[in-house]
C-alpha cells in the first residue's frame, strides 16, 4: 500500500482513539475558563491571543459540553500536523521517510499530551510545520502563492500564541544564510507573506493598548535576561521524558550528522535554522522556569525531520534495526506515561443546581437577585457553565464574578465587574441607597447582596469579601464530585472595599 494511504488510515485510527480517550470526560475548571472566554469572543483575552478559547467554545458548540467537546478540535489539529509533516519530509527525502517521521511524531508523549489538551501547543506546531512546508514549496517553484500560504500559516499560529512570531524571521535567516536563496529575499512573494502575520500582530497590539498592555507588563529587560542555569539538568530530564529517551538520543544523532552536512545540503540548511531557533526558545523558557510544552513541541516538530539524515549504518549496526527499536520503545514509553483522563470535576450540573437553589431561596422579592462571586477564575467559569440560570446580574457582565482586586488576575478583571463605578447622569440603584456621585459616578451594586462560592473556611475568607459587605454568613456546604467541599456564603449589603 502507498505510504500516503497508510498514513491516512493511521491518522483516522489515532484520531478516533483520541476522541474515545476524551469521551464522557467532564470539563476541568481550566477548560471551563477557556470556554467562557470563547463564548464571549474577542481577538485576545487576559492570558494571550484568543484562538484557544474560541476553538474550545466552538468544540463545545459542535460536540457538546464536557471534555470531549472542549478538546474536540485538538486531535484534528494533530492529524493535520502529522499530514503536513509527512508532506514536508516526503518532499525533502521520500514518502517512506515521511511516513516514518509522521508516525514517530504521534508516538511522542509531548505530542499526545498536546493532542489531548486545550492549549496553544498543537496549533503552534501545526502552523510552524505548515509555514515550513509552504516556504519550501515557494523556494522550489519560486511561487508567490506558496509564500502567501506560509504567511497565513504563521498568522494562524500567532492567533494562538505570541511564540509564533519567530516563524517568518527564522525562515528569513535561513534565506539570508544561503548564497543560493539570498536573492529570494527581494522577491515580492516573500514580503507578501508578512502581510497576514503583521496584520494579526498589529490587531493584538491594538487590543493590548485598549487593555493596559496586559500581555507585556509581566517583566522588564532585567528579568528577561535573568536565566537560572541550575534548571538545566532538570530541563534535560524533562525533555528526555517528553520525547522519550530513545527519540531524544536519536534527535541528538540526527542533529550531529545534519550539522556535518549543512554546508553542502540546502535541505538540511532549511531544516536546521528554524529547528535551532525553536530549540533555543524552548531552552530559554526552561531556564526562566516557564511552562515549556508549547516551545518544546515546536522544537520537536521542526527537529524531527533531521532523524531522516541518520546514515544507514552507525558503526557496525544497521540504522533500520535501531529505528525499529526506537519506534517500539517510544510507543511503550508513551503508553505507560500518558495520564488517564479525569473522571470527576469540581463543579457539575448537580453543584450548579444546588447553588441555583440557594440563590433562589435567599433572594428577596423586593430586591434584585443575589449576584454570584467565586473564589477564582476557573471556579467562576465552571459555575457559569453549570448554573441552571446563567443570566448575568447586568447586561454585558459575566454570569459569575471573581472577588474585587486592585490588580488584574484573569479575564474576569477585564470584563465588567460588580465593584466598578459607572459614569452616567442617573443610575438606578436600590431604594434608600445613597450612591457615590463624584464625577457623576455610581455603583449599581451598592446595597445588593451576593453569594460567595469558595473552598475557603470562614476564618480564611479574604478581606475583599469580609470588608466589602456588611455581613457574611455561611449558608451551607456542598460536596463536589471530586470530594472537595464548596462553601456558600451569603454576603449582605455590598458597600465596596474601604480605601
Amino acid at each position: 500500500m502507498m505510504p500516503g494511504r497508510l498514513l491516512a488510515l493511521f491518522l483516522l485510527a489515532v484520531t478516533a482513539l483520541r476522541w474515545l480517550w476524551q469521551y464522557a470526560r467532564p470539563l476541568s475548571p481550566e477548560e471551563s475558563y477557556l470556554a467562557l472566554c470563547g463564548f464571549i469572543p474577542s481577538l485576545a483575552y487576559f492570558d494571550g491571543p484568543g484562538g484557544a478559547p474560541l476553538l474550545v467554545a466552538l468544540g463545545i458548540s459542535v460536540a457538546g459540553p464536557g471534555g470531549f467537546g472542549a478538546t474536540f478540535f485538538w486531535p484534528v489539529l494533530a492529524a493535520v500536523a502529522s499530514a503536513v509533516l509527512y508532506l514536508f519530509v516526503a518532499r525533502l527525502t521520500g514518502p517512506s521517510e515521511g511516513l516514518a517521521m509522521a508516525v514517530l511524531f504521534n508516538l511522542l508523549p509531548v505530542f499526545n499530551q498536546a493532542a489531548l489538551s486545550a492549549s496553544c501547543a498543537m496549533p503552534l506546531a501545526t502552523a510552524a510545520l505548515g509555514a515550513s512546508f509552504c516556504a519550501w514549496r515557494a523556494l522550489e517553484n519560486q511561487s508567490a502563492g506558496w509564500w502567501i500560504a506560509a504567511g497565513l500559516c504563521a498568522a494562524f499560529g500567532l492567533f494562538f500564541t505570541y511564540t509564533a512570531w519567530f516563524i517568518l524571521p527564522s525562515l528569513a535567516l535561513v534565506l539570508l544564510a544561503s548564497h543560493r536563496w539570498r536573492p529570494r529575499l527581494l522577491a515580492p512573494g516573500f514580503w507578501l507573506a508578512w502581510i497576514p502575520t503583521v496584520a494579526v500582530y498589529l490587531l493584538l497590539l491594538r487590543w493590548n493598548e485598549q487593555n493596559g498592555w496586559i500581555h507585556f507588563i509581566g517583566g522588564t529587560w532585567k528579568t528577561a535576561r535573568s536565566l537560572d542555569f541550575s534548571r538545566l539538568p532538570g530541563a534535560l530530564v524533562a525533555s528526555a521524558s517528553a520525547l522519550t529517551p530513545f527519540v531524544f538520543v536519536a534527535l541528538l544523532f540526527g542533529a550531529a550528522f545534519a550539522l556535518g552536512r549543512i554546508r553542502v545540503s540546502p535541505k538540511i540548511k532549511f531544516l536546521f535554522g528554524p529547528a535551532l531557533a525553536a530549540t533555543l526558545a524552548a531552552s530559554y523558557a526552561a531556564l526562566r522556569g516557564w511552562p515549556a510544552q508549547t516551545p518544546g513541541l515546536l522544537a520537536a516538530a521542526l527537529a524531527l525531520p533531521l532523524i531522516a539524515w541518520i546514515p544507514e549504518r552507525i558503526g557496525g549496526a544497521r540504522t533500520k534495526f535501531i529505528l525499529s527499536a526506537l519506534f517500539i520503545g517510544a510507543a511503550a514509553w508513551t503508553a505507560l506515561t500518558l495520564p488517564r483522563p479525569q473522571s470527576k470535576t469540581l463543579v457539575d450540573s448537580g453543584v450548579g443546581q444546588a447553588i441555583g437553589n440557594l440563590r433562589t431561596e435567599y433572594s428577596s422579592a423586593t430586591m434584585p437577585p443575589l449576584f454570584l462571586i467565586a473564589e477564582n477564575a476557573p471556579l467562576a467559569a465552571a459555575l457559569a457553565l453549570a448554573l441552571p440560570d446563567a443570566t448575568p446580574a447586568a447586561p454585558g457582565h459575566p454570569p459569575v464574578y471573581t472577588s474585587e482586586s486592585p490588580a488584574a488576575r484573569s479575564q474576569f478583571d477585564l470584563w465588567p465587574r460588580y465593584d466598578q463605578f459607572v459614569e452616567a447622569e442617573q443610575i438606578e440603584v436600590a431604594p434608600g441607597i445613597d450612591p457615590f456621585t463624584e464625577q457623576k459616578g455610581a455603583n449599581p451594586f451598592v446595597g445588593r447582596s451576593a453569594l460567595y462560592i469558595t473552598t475557603q473556611r470562614p476564618a480564611d475568607l479574604p478581606q475583599a469579601v469580609t470588608a466589602a459587605f456588611a455581613g457574611v454568613q455561611l449558608l451551607g456546604e456542598i460536596t463536589a464530585p471530586d470530594g472537595r467541599i464548596l462553601r456558600a456564603y451569603l454576603c449582605s449589603d455590598y458597600q465596596t472595599m474601604p480605601l
